[in-house]
């Protein structure tokens, strides 16, 4: 059993951190709302539709960045932002306008000849963002955006969620560590496939003493 009756509801326009050791379902739940894969039982909802009757039109609402970097190394940061760019049914003018204020907003603007393999940590999860957000979705999910990357590259990713979140985007991310969940507005502890708790990361804190 990958999750055992969780029942969660995620606020709009807040950053909310799905927290728990390797195991505890965090990367599935992620999947499952991204449509990527399908429950054996229950509902998931977003934005009023049902994931599994319209993963085409939820997915459109969407942007997922995964654990692993889904990233073409032998292609640069154009190439990359082209070819997933095409997966989305978007306005391609206005497509092109929010690539280009999301290339400036990420200082990835001067590298897009770059190939993507010769990026360090953070730029190369800059990048990922970029190729999620392109087609401006309201909902953004992220399984560990922040896992292997150096101290001062995460502090930089961090003040991005948060710029994205004031310009209105939900964001929903995973991590197993609570010095990053204490970031959000809302933690959800999770353990094999449960909620264990929820809260605000200053609350959670307090009922821990």
């Amino acid at each position: 059993i990958a999750l055992d009756n969780l029942d969660v509801v995620i606020p709009a326009g807040r950053v909310t951190a799905l927290v728990g050791p390797d195991g505890a379902g965090k990367s599935t739940t992620l999947r499952l709302i991204a449509g990527a894969l399908v429950p054996t039982e229950g509902r998931i909802v977003v934005g009023g539709l049902d994931v599994v009757r319209h993963t085409g039109d939820v997915q459109a609402h969407l942007g997922f960045v995964p654990s692993r970097r889904l990233l073409y190394s032998d292609l640069t940061i154009a190439e990359n932002l082209a070819f997933f760019a095409g997966l989305y049914p978007a306005d391609p003018v206005a497509m092109a306008e929010r690539r280009a204020s999301l290339l400036d907003l990420m200082d990835l603007t001067r590298f897009t000849d770059r190939l993507a393999g010769n990026l360090s940590g953070g730029m190369r999860q800059k990048l990922a963002l970029a190729c999620a957000l392109q087609h401006d979705p309201g909902v953004l999910l992220m399984d560990e955006p922040t896992t292997g990357i150096d101290p001062l590259a995460r502090r930089d990713l961090w003040r991005l969620f948060h710029r994205l979140n004031r310009d209105g985007l939900t964001i929903l991310l995973s991590t197993p560590a609570m010095d990053e969940a204490i970031r959000c507005h809302e933690v959800i502890f999770m353990d094999h496939g449960r909620q264990m708790a929820r809260g605000t990361p200053t609350s959670l804190l307090e009922h821990a003493q």
